[in-house]
């Protein structure tokens, strides 16, 4: 029988790079993102290339109670998830007053609450049936603090720091957490976030 993955932030980047690793090794993909057209370019991709059942749920994860919608919209529908890849996020490269402060806001609700409640409602679910794997994707931005990106490396030590600690509590129930930290990566994100003129960037690159 096939296992599911289901993967945040899956329209491009890292996310579509997890999308097309478990489609091509034989996994069912729940594809999450904000935007419809490039999900469903992606689910047909899949389908077409790995002959395997591939769904979309459009979801702002950002918005008040969008991870625990998710998490009910994708058990009504029968799926059982056995990976869950916490990988939507968003930075900032800028100085933390120069922002407004509702994009501070935003990207701690993405990139730390919504990882949060993913993580105890699919983790709740896999600790109970004692099978599951649960990544979480963080940054090198985890083991620093980084000025003119703050909130944005803050975010990331927290997704490390709750890894680490879930890792030790969902072993007593057969569920692995396991934390990714790229370093500077060629994606969408860097574009949006504007990561390429950041220290990180020039130094780790």
């Amino acid at each position: 029988m096939k296992k599911t993955a289901l993967i945040t932030g899956a329209s491009s980047g890292i996310g579509l790079e997890f999308a097309e690793i478990f489609a091509k090794t034989g996994n069912n993909v729940i594809l999450v993102a904000r935007s419809g057209d490039k999900l469903n370019e992606i689910k047909k991709h899949l389908t077409e290339t790995y002959g395997n059942f591939n769904c979309c749920f459009i979801k702002d994860l950002s918005k008040p109670n969008a991870a625990k919608e998710l998490f009910d919209e994708v058990t009504s529908n029968g799926f059982k998830v056995d990976y869950l890849i916490n990988n939507a996020g968003f930075g900032d490269n800028r100085k933390y007053l120069d922002a407004d402060f509702e994009i501070h806001e935003k990207m701690v609700k993405l990139n730390v609450i919504a990882l949060m409640e993913l993580c105890y409602c699919f983790g709740k679910a896999m600790c109970e049936r004692k099978s599951g794997k649960i990544l979480n994707v963080a940054s090198v931005a985890a083991f620093s603090a980084g000025p003119y990106m703050s909130v944005y490396y803050a975010t990331k030590a927290f997704v490390l720091s709750i890894s680490e600690a879930l890792s030790e509590e969902f072993s007593e129930h057969g569920v692995s957490v396991t934390c990714l930290c790229p370093g500077p990566t060629e994606t969408n994100f860097g574009a949006v976030s504007d990561f390429g003129k950041s220290n990180a960037f020039k130094y780790l690159g």
